[in-house]
């Protein structure tokens, strides 16, 4: 737990909310910086930046979106993308030129202080499959087996309703389009 409380006391208080890396590759389609490539970047270009406690690859900063979307086509251009979708958020972010040129060069401080110690940050699962269950589900009699069990449930669906014992509403109308063979319901005027 002093590992999640060191990254709650690195974070920027000012900053409310937070992106993630790998959304904003994935937007432009293009592989993902490191998390140290990309707080170097505005680190260098003079913003704030710090982790976020909720997810490994958050990134709060002080930058303006504009600023985060140059980061991003300079680190297009160094990894460029194979397809790019016409119409697509991608294109239309690619089509500019970045107003910055950003450097992705290690910055001293962009690797936070938690990092280096090696601080378990995010805790991992506790045991494999740990997550929800199946719902309860309730038992019959703990002695019965599943043979017992089919041939209790044999036959609850058996029988179906034959329609032919109702009358048909659409014939009595004079609308049936089906024959007196083909109507499930019956065609006998009472």
């Amino acid at each position: 737990i002093s590992g999640l409380l060191s990254m709650v006391a690195e974070e920027l208080p000012t900053v409310p909310l937070f992106h993630t890396i790998d959304h904003l590759s994935n937007v432009i389609h293009c592989s993902s910086p490191s998390i140290v490539q990309f707080r170097s970047a505005l680190l260098r270009l003079g913003y704030k930046v710090s982790g976020s406690h909720v997810c490994p690859t958050a990134v709060k900063t002080d930058a303006p979106n504009n600023v985060l979307w140059d980061v991003m086509r300079c680190w297009e251009k160094i990894n460029p993308v194979k397809k790019r979708p016409e119409g697509s958020p991608a294109s239309a972010i690619l089509s500019k030129d970045p107003q910055i040129q950003a450097s992705f060069e290690m910055y001293p401080g962009a690797n936070p202080p938690s990092r280096q110690q090696k601080l378990l940050r995010f805790q991992e699962n506790p045991e494999a499959n740990w997550g929800p269950k199946a719902r309860a589900k309730r038992k019959a009699d703990a002695d019965e087996t599943m043979t017992e069990k089919r041939r209790r449930l044999q036959g609850k669906r058996a029988s179906t309703v034959d329609h032919k014992q109702f009358p048909c509403k659409r014939f009595k109308a004079g609308i049936c389009k089906y024959d007196k063979d083909e109507c499930k319901y019956s065609h006998d005027v009472e």
